[in-house]
């Protein structure tokens, strides 16, 4: 095509021509069946992940501790094994042992202990009689689980420490809160303190990131519905 000048002027008509066209025009919402269902299932699953996250995020809060010291006894007996634990690169358990004292039982954290077999739990030496240990004590929070009805063929190897789960079967009252064994027998060893500072803004920081794509599928649902029709 020959460049003229009506041509190198086209482009400026347009823009000027373009409110003039969109008169005696309707704006109107064009709902897609099948298009609103996939936007609206990703973007439920944006926001539920955002959720997730953000729940995360309040788990690795620093909870409040205090040192202590207790005098009591080991219930060796109702030793479990916490799952998914590391330390130095290799995989093992936290051991968890319930610990009478007064008329309350604490369950402490008596550190960390590796396997050679998962399909076999290590072994763990009882300590008997009356003795005094010292740690400190933290608020216990259950992690968020999708699936809380599985159940592992070995009975004493636990995904999460659930207070209840260890009073039914003491028959006792025990303490909501962690005893994390710091000095005294049974201890075993130390796992170094998470930094929960990084990993709640860490988790928080995915919240948002999820949030955003949420609202920006919703913005993109709610720009392709619009159509244009001329008024008759």
């Amino acid at each position: 095509m020959l460049n003229n000048k009506n041509n190198k002027m086209s482009p400026f008509i347009n823009m000027v021509a373009f409110p003039l066209q969109s008169y005696n025009k309707y704006w109107y919402f064009n709902f897609k069946p099948l298009y609103s269902l996939i936007m609206f299932l990703g973007i439920s699953i944006c926001l539920a992940a955002s959720a997730w996250q953000y729940q995360k995020s309040m788990f690795y809060l620093a909870p409040v501790s205090q040192q202590v010291h207790m005098q009591g006894q080991y219930l060796n007996e109702y030793t479990h094994f916490l799952d998914n634990q590391t330390l130095n690169g290799r995989a093992g358990y936290a051991v968890i042992t319930p610990f009478k004292y007064e008329d309350s039982i604490y369950l402490i954290n008596r550190g960390f202990i590796t396997f050679r077999d998962r399909n076999q739990m290590p072994e763990v030496n009882a300590v008997n009689g009356s003795i005094t240990i010292e740690g400190l004590l933290t608020a216990n929070k259950k992690p968020l689980l999708l699936n809380t009805t599985l159940n592992d063929p070995i009975v004493s190897r636990i995904q999460f420490i659930d207070h209840q789960y260890f009073s039914a079967i003491t028959n006792g009252r025990v303490v909501k809160d962690i005893f994390h064994l710091k000095k005294g027998p049974g201890i075993l060893a130390l796992q170094p303190s998470k930094a929960p500072y990084l990993s709640h803004h860490r988790h928080k920081a995915y919240a948002l990131q999820w949030l955003l794509l949420g609202i920006a599928g919703i913005f993109i649902l709610f720009i392709s519905s619009i159509g244009r029709g001329k008024k008759i």
